[in-house]
């Protein structure tokens, strides 16, 4: 081979490897990612109820005691809007009606159980209420139903009148498990109607909805072992004060330091910070507003609170800042069992006057009628009802020891 054959050769092996070492390495390998579906934008069964043409409903057959149409006066949506009005009597052992949501056809709430809820529109046919009459359940093919019914919070401003009010009802507070219900099969939507009522319904819908107080084994209950334990320390947890509504009941945020007539703009804050929540009262049992007389706040953040090791020895206290103390009834209610509501009349003998203005309250939770059948482990809030005319403030709520006698708390407390 002459010098010119080995330059070719020798060129070209370099061309060759060159060309080769010049190609693109790929260091990692490529993920193609897929788009996760929204299962709530995939889900074919939003509507519920819109109006009676794109709608069926079944239950609204002539019964003595409800009556159920199809209204076409002021509706919020739509051509027509369901119109309930009914009184349950002895006679009558079930009242109610049910959608056929989807026609019937087989729906998975699965996906969806977490993060979503039942929605629609409510007004009354005449005056203010604070509660629906109502059980809301979900059916599924084998005939199983689980329950759920409105709480205030899910209430647009906390209260239902003659203006379209928004009621979410989150489809994690049926308890599908406990009732063996395939909420992967459901069929049907079903109103069950309690008491006595008035009613104006539409738009029934789901919607996305985060709701923050979700029932789960770990976090739904707190147990309480020691006291004193303050209570209705926040704002955002109280219902039936709102001053768009009526002026009966006005926060206060006070400093346990300062007069009584100092406030602080904090909606929420820290009790360690030596501050505490007064709520105003000026009620007239005269006057338009006579009905908003009750105002309430969980135990533990509208989650249950597991009081089973201190209320045997414990009484609720607060003090009242006024002339007199007012007659006021106290309702305690838990989330399970039965009873779920005791309640007490405040009487003299719950009560010690520090000054002429200033009174403490001392309530022990054994006098309480039944009080030992109550369910302590799943203890839900206090309510508290305004019985006559009164101008007054209520401030810190607290759980204290207890050891005296029930029927004469004060002595102990002397």
């Amino acid at each position: 081979m002459n010098k010119l054959n080995k330059y070719i050769l020798v060129w070209s092996l370099l061309l060759f490897f060159s060309c080769n070492s010049m190609k693109t390495v790929s260091l990692y390998d490529t993920v193609v990612e897929k788009d996760i579906e929204d299962p709530f934008l995939s889900f074919p069964f939003k509507d519920i109820f819109t109006d009676s043409d794109k709608t069926g409903v079944f239950g609204m057959k002539t019964h003595p005691c409800k009556e159920i149409t199809f209204d076409t006066i002021n509706n919020f949506s739509g051509k027509d809007h369901l119109h309930l009005k009914w009184e349950k009597t002895k006679n009558c052992k079930w009242l109610g009606l049910g959608f056929k949501w989807g026609n019937f056809k087989s729906k998975n709430l699965t996906p969806l159980f977490e993060n979503s809820a039942i929605q629609f529109m409510i007004r009354s046919n005449s005056g203010e209420f604070y509660n629906i009459p109502m059980l809301f359940g979900l059916s599924d093919y084998s005939g199983k139903q689980c329950f759920s019914k409105v709480n205030i919070l899910g209430m647009e401003d906390g209260v239902v009148d003659q203006k379209w009010r928004k009621v979410s009802l989150p489809l994690s507070t049926f308890n599908h498990n406990k009732k063996g219900v395939k909420i992967s099969n459901i069929k049907e939507l079903r109103v069950q109607l309690m008491k006595k009522g008035n009613f104006h319904i539409d738009d029934i819908k789901l919607v996305p909805y985060n709701h923050p107080y979700k029932i789960s084994t770990e976090t739904f209950t707190k147990k309480f072992n020691t006291l004193p334990i303050n209570l209705g320390s926040e704002k955002k947890y109280w219902w039936g004060v709102n001053e768009n509504y009526s002026s009966n009941f006005k926060f206060k945020t006070k400093s346990n330091s300062i007069k009584s007539n100092t406030t602080l703009n904090d909606d929420n804050f820290i009790p360690e910070l030596n501050v505490s929540l007064s709520l105003s009262v000026n009620y007239d049992s005269e006057n338009k507003d006579k009905k908003w007389n009750s105002f309430g706040f969980p135990f533990n953040k509208w989650e249950s609170a597991d009081l089973s090791e201190v209320y045997l020895t414990s009484a609720l206290n607060f003090k009242i800042i006024g002339k007199k103390v007012p007659k006021i009834k106290i309702n305690l209610v838990s989330y399970l069992g039965k009873p779920r509501n005791i309640s007490i009349l405040i009487n003299e003998n719950n009560i010690v006057q520090l000054d002429e203005t200033t009174f403490e309250i001392f309530v022990p939770i054994k006098s309480f009628k039944n009080f030992n059948s109550v369910n302590w482990t799943k203890i839900k809030e206090l309510r508290f009802r305004i019985l006559e005319t009164s101008n007054f403030e209520i401030v810190d709520f607290k759980l204290i020891e207890f050891r005296g006698d029930p029927d004469n708390p004060t002595k102990w407390f002397k």
